[in-house]
């Protein structure tokens, strides 16, 4: 009972999935020139876009690729960046920075500064972790934070 359940579960599975990939709606087969572009590439373009049809086919690529959090989509069309923003979003949002300096900080973990006109912004694994207001004569954040001192382990001392 349960083997023809799950096969005819099965069958009609595969055919709908076959339906769907004939008709060419598979994320994975799309058309057009978006599809072949580099992701950071497309982030980076689209604060230069001038079209809103544009704009939404943009975005509509970013999405699918899963590029774009919750503040991404509530900032981006704002100009604003903001904490917890994905880089890409960062990009969307303000353009590409006037500099950009990135440090290892730990094992697969990057820590990047973005110099804007008006503003340093910190991203840490593609997120937005700091921002912070570019006055003159501040310096901007540093990559590299100094560790505090540490007492000896009690255990370890000897009298």
């Amino acid at each position: 009972m349960k083997k023809g359940i799950l096969s005819t579960a099965l069958l009609i599975g595969s055919f709908t999935m076959g339906s769907a990939m004939a008709s060419g709606d598979s994320p994975m087969n799309r058309g057009g020139e978006l599809p072949q572009k580099k992701t950071l590439d497309l982030c980076v373009e689209y604060s230069t876009l001038e079209n809103d049809e544009q704009r939404q086919a943009y975005f509509k690529e970013l999405e699918i690729r899963g590029q774009l959090s919750v503040k991404d989509h509530k900032l981006v069309s704002q100009g604003k960046v903001e904490n917890s923003m994905t880089m890409c979003g960062m990009y969307m949002a303000k353009g590409k920075p006037m500099a950009e300096q990135s440090r290892q900080i730990r094992p697969m973990t990057f820590k990047t500064v973005h110099v804007y006109q008006d503003m340093y912004l910190v991203t840490q694994s593609g997120m937005v972790v700091a921002t912070y207001e570019r006055k003159p004569g501040v310096l901007p954040p540093e990559l590299e934070v100094a560790a505090p001192e540490v007492e000896p382990s009690p255990t370890l001392k000897h009298h």
